[in-house]
């Protein structure tokens, strides 16, 4: 059996000629854009259109262009495409640890309030980016009674004008004994950047509300990290 191959013949009209299947001349398949060039896939080509066009044009744009996720061209709009890309990104990062080995089982003393409980700082905050505050550490009521804890963020010298953030807490007397150990967590996002600030300090402070019988004790975690913004 002889199997005939399907072909498919052009004609063109300039020439008088006629072509089989893929021997008829073709032109090369261009691409839309906003001026009236046809252009190559690998577009590295100088375009009226002022745009850099990526063989990858896969994110969207406000100038109706998709272009490539690397963003790493002048575009016609006017959004920093690379900037969008570092979004989220760590930048600076700053850490406080003490007593990081408790004694087992707590007992009672430490520190009595009110105590510094930890000190951070950042060489540079841009602005836009956001800083993330966390803080671990540990309170020992020695008295018989329920206390009330009070924790404080200060970015700079702690002072009222300082002051970020605050949290209220009520620390349990451990049950016919004057001693109760508690963790206490503290968690701030500070997106209040509106100019680029140099040696950026947070405080964390542990006070009690009312009386006397609270004591600072570890292990104690407190750091900053510097996103990148803005969001």
């Amino acid at each position: 059996m002889i199997k005939i191959k399907k072909y498919n013949c052009y004609y063109n009209g300039k020439n008088g000629k006629y072509y089989v299947d893929n021997s008829y001349p073709k032109k090369k398949k261009s691409y839309d854009c906003c001026c009236e060039h046809g252009h190559k896939k690998d577009k590295s080509y100088d375009c009226c259109c002022e745009h850099g066009h990526k063989k990858d044009k896969s994110y969207d744009c406000c100038c109706e262009h998709d272009h490539k996720e690397d963003k790493s061209y002048d575009c016609g709009c006017k959004h920093d495409h690379k900037e969008d890309n570092e979004k989220g990104k760590l930048v600076e990062f700053a850490y406080q640890n003490a007593s990081p080995i408790s004694n087992l089982p707590p007992g009672p003393g430490g520190l009595a309030l009110p105590q510094t409980v930890a000190a951070v700082t950042l060489n540079k905050v841009k602005v836009g980016n956001v800083v993330s505050l966390n803080g671990l550490f540990h309170i020992n009521n020695d008295s018989p009674a329920v206390q009330d804890l009070v924790a404080t963020i200060y970015r700079g010298i702690p002072s009222p004008g300082n002051l970020i953030y605050r949290k209220v807490i009520e620390i349990d007397n451990a049950e016919g004994v004057d001693d109760d150990f508690t963790e206490v967590v503290v968690q701030f996002v500070d997106d209040n950047f509106k100019t680029t600030q140099e040696n950026v300090t947070y405080t964390l402070v542990a006070t009690q509300r009312i009386g006397t019988g609270l004591f600072l004790a570890g292990p104690i975690t407190f750091t900053a990290t510097e996103i990148k913004g803005p969001f």
